[in-house]
């Protein structure tokens, strides 16, 4: 476990930025393929029509190269300490001691930056600011 500084999460977050969104956009992308595959082996859509089908060009490739690019992208995050809570929506979290507790600082993609910290057990909702 990596204990980060404020500052030094903070500073990181331009090189973690651009992982958490190829990790968003790859399981958006992953998503979308397996719910193609999940109707294709149902046979048609809801109105009958036959679906596109997602093995038509290179398919099973895609799929491959997609949960390589996932745990690529949560790879690169875990080594460097962080913890991804939802890729979907871009959560992470960094540990960090405050007064003597480690808690974690948590950040969600889209927010300008490292504002909010939280204990390890109370979550996403148990957020208070840092400052």
């Amino acid at each position: 476990m990596r204990l980060y500084q404020l500052d030094e999460a903070r500073a990181l977050l331009p090189r973690v930025v651009p992982v958490l969104r190829r990790l968003q956009a790859t399981l958006t992308e992953y998503r979308a393929v397996q719910a193609s595959i999940q109707a294709l082996a149902r046979g048609s859509s809801g109105d009958g029509h036959a679906l596109a089908d997602p093995w038509a060009e290179g398919g099973e490739d895609r799929v491959e190269a997609l949960e390589e690019q996932l745990r690529e992208a949560v790879g690169q995050l875990d080594g460097w300490g962080i913890e991804v809570k939802d890729p979907a929506r871009g959560l992470i979290d960094f540990y960090w001691e405050r007064e003597g507790e480690v808690v974690y600082l948590c950040y969600l993609l889209g927010e300008p930056e490292i504002a909010f910290w939280h204990t390890l057990s109370a979550g996403f909702a148990g957020r208070q600011p840092v400052e």
